[in-house]
């Protein structure tokens, strides 16, 4: 008797078992088969996902966890890699410092030497990009801050790593700055390799030409240009690009330090105008005088 219950309880478990695999089964086909845009298959998918959801997301937390395990176990080796490239970048860094710091000491011994004047320092006012007026005829930028900040016509313009361009207007509460690849945009530079001075020309795209070259100048390319002081308005040394030269005979253009595309933050510079000396006067009734 006892077994017969125990096959009997076992067969009603199985089928059981089997009824309920069909029904599942016979769902399964019945969502496969009848139209998705049906609002009640809609609703009864739905139902379906929140009732098997509990035992979906038991069935995939292993997974979860081995995936999670991977991306931490590449992450690890990525930091490592890293870790070794920075170490390289301090390393380089404090040589370089080294350099810098045995330059200003003799720089400082050479301007005692010659009794020159100290340059004038520089004075930097953070300002936010409000607009982009550029076009493919005029590049320009508007920045909340003219005026009221202590910003002039004609002053400098830093992004993150150099010179973006100039001043040309400034209101009380706003500015206008013109970019370096402007048409209009004309900054006296230097190649710091080569001693090569010229006019830093914007042709309204990425790439500025160099003009006003000397006929024997030898450009390197790669060479560091920064801005050369001339005119007195825009202060000696601000980096602004690197020399590419040009095939056939082009001009050298220059590749920016800065991206002129998505400018939020930029830096306006003001230093102490060199003023510039008054005219002599060379009429022929002064010379006539002086004779």
């Amino acid at each position: 008797m006892a077994k017969l219950s125990a096959s009997i309880s076992e067969t009603r478990f199985v089928s059981a078992t089997g009824i309920a695999a069909a029904c599942l089964l016979v769902g399964a086909l019945l969502l496969f088969l009848l139209p998705r845009e049906d609002p009640r298959v809609m609703q009864l998918r739905q139902t379906a996902f929140d009732i098997f959801l509990p035992a979906i997301d038991a069935l995939g937390r292993p997974f979860v966890a081995l995936r999670n395990t991977g991306t931490k176990v590449a992450q690890l080796g990525g930091l490592r890699e890293e870790n070794d490239r920075l170490l390289a970048e301090n390393e380089a860094l404090r040589l370089k410092i080294n350099e810098m710091t045995q330059s200003q000491f003799l720089m400082q011994q050479y301007r005692a030497l010659l009794d020159l004047p100290p340059e004038p320092d520089i004075e930097l006012f953070p300002v936010r990009v409000v607009a982009d007026l550029s076009s493919p005829f005029v590049k320009t930028l508007v920045t909340k801050g003219g005026k009221n900040v202590g910003i002039e016509n004609g002053l400098a313009v830093i992004g993150t790593n150099g010179l973006i361009g100039r001043v040309i207007s400034s209101g009380s509460q706003s500015a206008r700055i013109l970019l370096l690849t402007d048409f209009n945009s004309n900054i006296p530079v230097v190649a710091l390799a080569s001693n090569v001075q010229a006019i830093l020309g914007g042709r309204n795209n990425a790439s500025p030409e160099l003009q006003f070259l000397p006929r024997k100048a030898k450009l390197k390319d790669g060479d560091l240009l920064v801005t050369s002081g001339r005119g007195g308005r825009i202060p000696i040394g601000l980096p602004v690009g690197l020399v590419r030269l040009g095939k056939d005979g082009e001009p050298p253009t220059v590749e920016l330090l800065d991206d002129m595309q998505g400018l939020i933050h930029v830096r306006v510079v003001k230093g102490s105008a060199i003023e510039t000396p008054p005219d002599i006067d060379v009429s022929p009734a002064r010379r006539k005088a002086k004779q």
